[in-house]
């Protein structure tokens, strides 16, 4: 009652028209981005043109949001903005960088452990709870003729008589072998327990002892001659199978501890606040509200949203969709990396000159690539003599040309990086509007209904009366006869 009695009394001193204008402002524009409109009706007439495209607000917000994204790229450029300075660079490619920051300490801390020594992998050897197999495979394409079954069954039985005459096992499996998967390896497999395999691979390999070797094999892949190497062929990959089973139970156990040392907690409203940034990206993007805390620091609402920005674009969605639990978890993982990269940021850890130099290579071939699939990378947007106003002109109208083509499937786009997209948007200024966005929707939709009723208004084609008009058609006059080839008649 009392929200009633307030927009009631609002009415009242702004009056029906104001109060109208009110709740209906900008729905004839649906997005700005530094300067340029994009209209509610301009929005609706890509969606239509779109193939496939469905009419739903989703759709509209996806589309009002990757033109600001391709815009402020434009003016960008337009004002001669450089974007491949190391500052842009750290900026929109933390992803990568962060990720090889914490490669990197994860190297370092692995480097310090105790080295597994070679009697660990001798005893999971003599236990057999998991075993080091390798194989020749004879390919067999599925439903083959007898003919081809047989060919390839005798290639492997020719291979099996040299395995079995004393020829080096491995070298057999790189010269003849049909897996890609294993064959440059020697044919091994990593170590893997039992029923890790096709039935008839895994019963015959786990049937032979140390050093034996199989007879030929048929599974639906093609004909196998398998091996088992003895002990001391098998050490060193048991040995790096223990080393990466070790690091992922360092990892769990080092990330377990950064959390409790930190004393990392999850707010009990940070579900319910994730979801809410999640349904309107642009508007928390900038949030402090804290959903994750810890000592030292913590993790707020836009940080989050930087987290997610760098996932693919289907995860936005489903982590939406997702329970209270699984979003918790997930502002947990995203804490404890966090404090991840906070102890590599203490213990040094950097790119090296190549690797950096790698990145701000990577990035600017991606750029290049953008501009390339825009058209915006000629003299129109790097001649200082041509007014500011006069190349974001031009930029607009690139925009224009590009999501039409792209669109009506004329241009293949290449997308910006998912990070830039919102460096972008930090540093110029841009808005999409819910107003103009169900404008554009409702007259999309009111399009898409009158085409439909266009088509059922037209009848359906009914044969024309008489002979068909085409000569040699049925019905129609006979066909005049070819004329007679000089020479020789083809056979």
């Amino acid at each position: 009652m009392r929200r009633l009695s307030l927009i009631l009394g609002l009415a009242a001193l702004t009056g029906c028209n104001s109060m109208r204008a009110l709740f209906t402002a900008h729905a004839n524009v649906a997005a700005e981005a530094q300067g340029q409109q994009l209209t509610s009706k301009r929005l609706a007439d890509l969606m239509t043109t779109a193939k496939g495209m469905k009419m739903t607000p989703e759709a509209a917000n996806y589309v009002a949001n990757l033109w600001v994204d391709y815009t402020l790229f434009a003016q960008a450029v337009a004002r001669g903005d450089k974007l491949t300075d190391s500052a842009t660079v750290a900026e929109a490619m933390w992803p990568e960088i962060s990720e090889l920051k914490g490669t990197h300490w994860h190297d370092s801390l692995m480097a310090r452990r105790t080295k597994i020594p070679d009697a660990a992998a001798d005893s999971v050897y003599a236990k057999d709870s998991l075993r080091v197999l390798q194989h020749i495979l004879i390919r067999v394409p599925p439903n083959s003729e007898p003919a081809v079954k047989a060919a390839a069954r005798k290639r492997a039985e020719a291979a099996l008589a040299k395995a079995r005459g004393g020829a080096d096992f491995a070298a057999l499996a790189r010269q003849l072998s049909e897996d890609p998967g294993s064959k440059e390896n020697g044919g091994l497999y990593p170590p893997a327990p039992r029923g890790k395999y096709v039935t008839a691979f895994d019963s015959a390999g786990w049937s032979l002892p140390p050093g034996g070797i199989s007879g030929v094999v048929e599974t639906p892949f093609g004909y196998h001659i398998i091996r088992r190497p003895p002990s001391a062929e098998a050490r060193a990959h048991l040995l790096d199978y223990l080393t990466q089973q070790a690091g992922l139970t360092l990892d769990s156990l080092y990330m377990d501890s950064l959390a409790a040392s930190h004393h990392l907690k999850v707010d009990g409203g940070a579900p319910r606040a994730m979801r809410a940034a999640l349904s309107d990206p642009q508007g928390s993007a900038k949030s402090t509200r804290t959903i994750v805390s810890f000592e030292g620091g913590g993790l707020t609402v836009g940080r989050f949203m930087r987290w997610v920005g760098a996932l693919p674009p289907q995860y936005g969605p489903q982590l939406q969709q997702s329970n209270d639990t699984m979003l918790t978890q997930f502002a947990r993982i995203i804490g404890q990396n966090v404090l991840l990269l906070n102890q590599a940021d203490s213990a040094g850890i950097r790119l090296s000159p190549i690797e950096w130099q790698s990145m701000e290579s990577q990035f600017a071939q991606q750029l290049d690539s953008v501009r390339g699939s825009m058209n915006i990378a000629g003299p129109d947007f790097t001649d200082a003599s041509i007014a500011p106003a006069q190349r974001a002109r031009v930029a607009g109208l690139k925009v224009d040309e590009f999501f039409d083509g792209m669109v009506s499937g004329r241009i293949r786009p290449h997308q910006l990086p998912s990070q830039l997209r919102q460096v972008l948007r930090d540093r110029m200024t841009s808005k999409v509007y819910p107003a103009g966005l169900r404008r554009a929707l409702e007259q999309a939709t009111e399009e898409v209904a009158r085409r439909d009723s266009l088509k059922a208004k037209i009848p359906p084609l009914t044969p024309a009366p008489g002979p068909a008009p085409v000569p040699g058609a049925t019905g129609g006059a006979p066909a005049p006869p070819a004329p007679a080839s000089k020479g020789k008649a083809p056979r």
